[in-house]
């Protein structure tokens, strides 16, 4: 695997170490490039000759035919040849693409070996019942924390009250009520606002 990234690379019977393949796929480019340049060069070619094509008569318009046929020709080959480099581009890249996985795959599990190794060690300082045991301790203390602030809660100094008196009294304030069409002055004093009581005093000292 150290080949293809070039880290260190096995030299041949010349002495030159052995290609990786980014030397290959940049050999590739390269030579994809000089063929798209040539390709490009022989189209504006057989369009300049078109060009004549349509003004010349004879000899001289079939002498230019044969030349952009001839230069087609070449054009066609070209292409071909780039087609074919297309197709071994895309190898190369599948190649460099899985070599690089597996790269990446053995990293990773080299790194969980590692973090698995730091793990065991961590988890010798750490017992499983003094855990437990500190749970339950902190369990305690939250009970008792609870209890002591239910008993500070408690209201001081207050005369116990009878429910059922309560009831019946919050009964005959529903009784009170029911009639909406009741004047303002027959409502309970205990149930008029301060001011709607001040405004009853001036009314009748006026």
């Amino acid at each position: 695997m150290k080949r293809f990234f070039g880290t260190k690379q096995k030299k041949s019977a010349g002495g030159a170490p052995d290609p990786t393949l980014d030397d290959v796929s940049g050999n590739m480019d390269k030579r994809m490039t000089e063929l798209d340049t040539k390709i490009n060069r022989l189209e504006k070619q057989i369009l300049e000759i078109k060009k004549k094509m349509q003004r010349a008569k004879g000899a001289a318009k079939n002498a230019l035919k044969q030349k952009a046929l001839k230069l087609l020709k070449q054009k066609k080959q070209y292409e071909s040849q780039r087609d074919r480099m297309y197709g071994q581009q895309m190898n190369i890249d599948n190649t460099k693409y899985a070599t690089q996985s597996i790269q990446d795959n053995a990293n990773m599990v080299k790194a969980m070996k590692g973090a698995a190794t730091t793990l065991k060690q961590q988890m010798k300082d750490v017992n499983i019942d003094e855990v437990e045991d500190l749970q339950d301790e902190m369990m305690d203390l939250f009970d008792e924390t609870n209890e002591i602030n239910d008993i500070l809660g408690e209201a001081w100094g207050m005369d116990d009250v009878d429910e059922d008196e309560l009831e019946a009294e919050l009964d005959g304030l529903d009784d009170e009520l029911d009639d909406l069409d009741m004047a303002e002055d027959d409502v309970p004093s205990y149930m008029v606002s301060a001011n709607a009581a001040a405004n009853k005093t001036d009314l009748k000292n006026s």
